[in-house]
């Protein structure tokens, strides 16, 4: 069997499931929040008066980095792993004609088009929030000024590079742990950390991978002049070594599933 049939057999199994559910409406949270702001904070237009969509996107982006996105990405690859876990089908998946790497990568590779997929929405939904709140209440200057899409694709691009390495941690621990509460009770904690420790701007801070989507905002909102920052390397490191951990540690668990 090959790696896109298995990734496709793994699309199947998320249709319509929670892991689906939670992307569309945790892609729509924050949007409709920053939409009822639009209508119930008079000073909202004022602050966006000059170039509205950078602010507003920005707005959307920092709620999101600091705390929404790390969670997303916990219970998005709980959930996924879970779907065998729940129907204790581990077996059946082991014994299909597909090899171990295709079972890995596959499932690992539909939490990241999972992941993907949110950002599209997110994007789409804030765009959505900003239009119709222009249409509503003409104050507002958004249909007057043009979006930064250079600016935007590169919040999304190295968003998405800062994730890499908590993505696997959290793939690791979701098949490592048989139960959803270990994962995410974890992933949750290393969350909070990673709050308190951005909050005291700990000198470290470049190293801890659940603070690196924040890191990334920040670096785009100061506009730093270094396309790769070194904490989104260190995402990269993170992604490498958490990855090949997990496959080893699949491949010689003696009780797998």
């Amino acid at each position: 069997m090959s790696f896109i049939i298995s990734t496709q057999a793994e699309l199947l199994k998320t249709k319509r499931t929670a892991s689906f559910w939670l992307s569309v409406i945790g892609s729509a949270f924050i949007p409709t929040l920053l939409f009822i702001a639009l209508f119930t904070n008079p000073d909202t237009a004022k602050n966006l008066a000059k170039d509205p969509w950078t602010k507003f996107f920005n707005m959307g982006w920092q709620i999101l980095s600091v705390f929404f996105l790390p969670m997303y990405i916990i219970l998005n690859s709980t959930l996924i792993t879970q779907i065998e876990f729940k129907n204790n089908t581990w077996k059946q998946v082991f014994a299909s004609p597909q090899s171990l790497a295709n079972i890995f990568f596959s499932k690992f590779f539909t939490i990241h088009l999972m992941i993907l997929f949110c950002f599209l929405l997110f994007n789409i939904f804030m765009i959505l929030a900003a239009v119709i709140g222009n249409l509503i209440n003409s104050k507002y200057t958004f249909l007057d000024r043009s979006i930064d899409w250079e600016m935007l694709l590169k919040l999304n691009f190295k968003t998405y590079i800062s994730i890499l390495g908590i993505s696997a941690i959290q793939y690791w621990l979701s098949l490592r742990f048989k139960n959803f509460i270990a994962p995410v009770g974890i992933g949750l904690a290393l969350v909070v950390v990673s709050i308190i420790a951005l909050n005291y701007h700990w000198e470290h801070i470049n190293k801890y991978p659940y603070s690196f989507p924040a890191l990334t905002f920040d670096s785009i909102r100061k506009q730093s002049r270094y396309f790769i920052e070194i904490h989104e390397w260190n995402s990269v490191g993170y992604f490498l070594f958490f990855i090949l951990l997990g496959f080893l540690d699949m491949k010689l668990r003696k009780e797998k599933g």
